[in-house]
């Protein structure tokens, strides 16, 4: 049984909506990807084109993430007061890849709620969203490689870690 309507990935197939909108329904809409037995994605696109967006492992559990610097390369989405409020808010840091967003894991109720009030704080205080304001809001199911249990998704998380870790200790060690 599948319980969210996906819109498709694509920016064109996006449902729009305001601000207040998406933030009032988003308990519901994460409550609902939790126990969808689908692995889908929500990507909240904001006017000025930053994002927030979750995806929900086939098991139930939930990462958030926020718009880096780290991901856009080149482009400035947030400032280093806007990265320290994040940071502040429990959100954690981004890494070059794959994990370059700010992001949080919800694996327990408790942490959904949590994640929630971090994804509000976020949006209004951190990026400056107003209530009005238009965002486009897309859904999609991920099939393989992504639809797999949270253990498998941190051990390809663990690898890369582990393998940046030895890449900048070799690089001290030649320099």
């Amino acid at each position: 049984m599948t319980n969210v309507h996906v819109t498709g990935e694509r920016r064109r197939d996006a449902v729009t909506a305001s601000v207040d909108s998406f933030l009032a329904n988003l308990p519901e809409m994460l409550g609902a990807m939790k126990v969808d037995p689908r692995c889908l994605v929500a990507v909240i696109e904001f006017e000025d084109r930053r994002y927030v967006q979750f995806w929900v492992t086939s098991d139930g559990v939930v990462f958030g993430e926020v718009v880096s610097n780290v991901n856009i390369h080149r482009a400035v989405a947030l400032t280093s007061e806007q990265e320290d409020m994040l940071r502040a808010i429990g959100w954690q840091e981004p890494l070059p890849r794959p994990k370059a967003n700010w992001r949080y894991l919800a694996v327990d109720v408790a942490e959904l709620i949590g994640l929630v009030a971090m994804t509000r704080e976020a949006v209004v205080r951190v990026l400056l969203e107003t209530k009005n304001r238009a965002v486009l809001m897309r859904t999609s199911s991920m099939g393989q490689p992504y639809d797999r249990p949270l253990n498998e998704h941190l051990v390809v998380g663990c690898v890369y870690c582990l393998e940046s870790v030895h890449a900048k200790e070799s690089c001290l060690h030649e320099a």
